[in-house]
């Protein structure tokens, strides 16, 4: 993240006292809800809310087009780090060195930064936690040069990494989010224009965000604190204050939304973004991102009141409904089969409970699928006998009547599924009966 200069700092502080000071927490609990009632008109250049477990799509505002995303990319960044640590690749305790261009980076205060030496070593943990808290550019380009050997190696991972989460239409130059010629000439590429930056859509960034929660949740342990101190103590000592404005203590906290994460993003060509993850007293997690949600020569609020916006429509406007194992679905009729015992078979789920969200006052029966086979599975367009129950067969696309439900998928959305299996064991028929069959058909 880009933070422009003492100044701003300056503001953000005044910014804070004022709003405590002068609304306090209850009032701007209930500004929360005064949206409810209707589709927020938000006006952030872009904007989208899924849920967290399914990626199910509850709100959405220009979610497909690729825009500057600044230290929003450390979600992908941190990701990838993570994931090293689960691997074994990296530890917490484990010590690294960060090269002369990082601890050059680190040193320019124009941008949020821990300031680093090239002769010294920080842990993995100081560096994360850094990170997390305070979307330090150089501690995480200094994580990336741990995992990867290099920064442009470690791109290369992050650019690989977001193709297999289907996002194809990202534009990634550094780990950071700062521009090409922020991050130095030993860390930016020769080829690329000097501002350009990194690049993704909204959807892009609910998918990453996504990805990140589904397979490190305790991310959310360090993107919620609010507080921290950088190498303590010592001549790098820094006071590390959440850019987070949403979580509890701060300014744009709001006491029934209890925001634990997860990342903002500024610069001069994203605006004010950021991707938030709030978990209701009903137990559902969602993700919003805004993009553009002001400019960032302002305070950064408006992107917290936005959120709040959004989040507060999803919880007034939407009850969940889930889709047992084994459970029957609207529209998915009995099928055909191939030579066995039974000529026909129903089909129902065979996934795990899946949760879909509902607009409030939709009954559960308008949720409705349509089948599809699995080719492997069928002989003439008929399922071949024998079948067993537990067996995925087909899936089903589900849709609230006629509309899809659409889940994040990357650059493409796609339909929310659920895999297909019979309601019960098919043997196969003996040779006679299913001659008898032929015979039958023939006359």
């Amino acid at each position: 993240m880009r933070v422009a200069g003492k100044f701003k700092k300056i503001m953000i502080s005044l910014v804070a006292a004022v709003t405590l000071a002068s609304t306090g927490l209850g009032i701007m609990a209930t500004g929360v809800t005064a949206q409810a009632a209707t589709t927020p008109k938000i006006s952030a250049k872009a904007a989208i809310a899924v849920d967290a477990s399914t990626g199910q799509i509850l709100y959405n505002k220009n979610s497909s087009k690729p825009m500057a995303i600044a230290s929003m990319t450390k979600m992908l960044s941190t990701y990838l780090v993570l994931k090293a640590i689960h691997e074994g690749k990296l530890s917490w305790n484990q010590k690294i060195s960060v090269s002369k261009a990082v601890a050059k980076m680190s040193q320019n205060k124009d941008y949020a930064n821990v300031p680093l030496l090239s002769t010294k070593t920080y842990s993995v943990r100081q560096l994360y936690n850094a990170t997390e808290i305070y979307s330090a550019n150089a501690a995480i380009t200094a994580l990336g040069d741990a995992v990867a050997g290099t920064p442009h190696k470690f791109v290369q991972l992050m650019r690989q990494t977001a193709k297999s989460f289907g996002i194809t239409d990202a534009t990634i130059i550094n780990a950071s989010g700062l521009t090409n010629k922020e991050v130095g000439s030993e860390i930016g590429y020769s080829s690329e224009a000097a501002n350009a930056e990194n690049e993704m859509s909204a959807q892009d960034i609910a998918t990453v965000a996504q990805k990140l929660l589904s397979k490190y949740p305790e991310v959310l342990k360090t993107s919620s604190i609010a507080h921290a101190w950088f190498a303590k103590g010592t001549s790098s000592e820094t006071k590390m204050d959440n850019r987070n404005f949403m979580l509890k203590g701060l300014v744009k906290h709001y006491s029934a939304l209890p925001v634990d994460g997860l990342k903002t993003g500024t610069s001069a060509k994203a605006g004010n973004a950021f991707t938030g993850t709030v978990k209701f007293s009903n137990g559902n997690r969602i993700i919003t991102v805004v993009m553009h949600a002001g400019s960032a020569s302002d305070n950064g609020t408006e992107r917290f009141t936005q959120t709040a916006q959004i989040m507060s429509y999803v919880y007034h406007n939407y009850t969940t409904t889930t889709l047992d194992k084994y459970k029957a679905i609207n529209g998915v009729e009995a099928v055909a089969v191939q030579d066995g015992k039974a000529l026909t078979t129903k089909l129902v789920s065979n996934s795990d409970s899946t949760k879909i969200y509902l607009p409030t006052g939709t009954d559960a029966s308008a949720v409705r699928g349509t089948a599809s086979l699995n080719k492997a599975a069928t002989t003439n367009n008929k399922l071949q006998a024998p079948l067993t129950k537990g067996k995925t067969v087909g899936t089903a696309n589900l849709s609230l009547g006629k509309t899809a439900i659409s889940v994040v998928n990357g650059t493409k959305s796609k339909p929310m599924q659920v895999n297909l299996t019979p309601t019960k064991s098919v043997e196969k028929a003996n040779i006679f009966v299913r001659m008898w069959r032929g015979i039958k058909s023939w006359f």
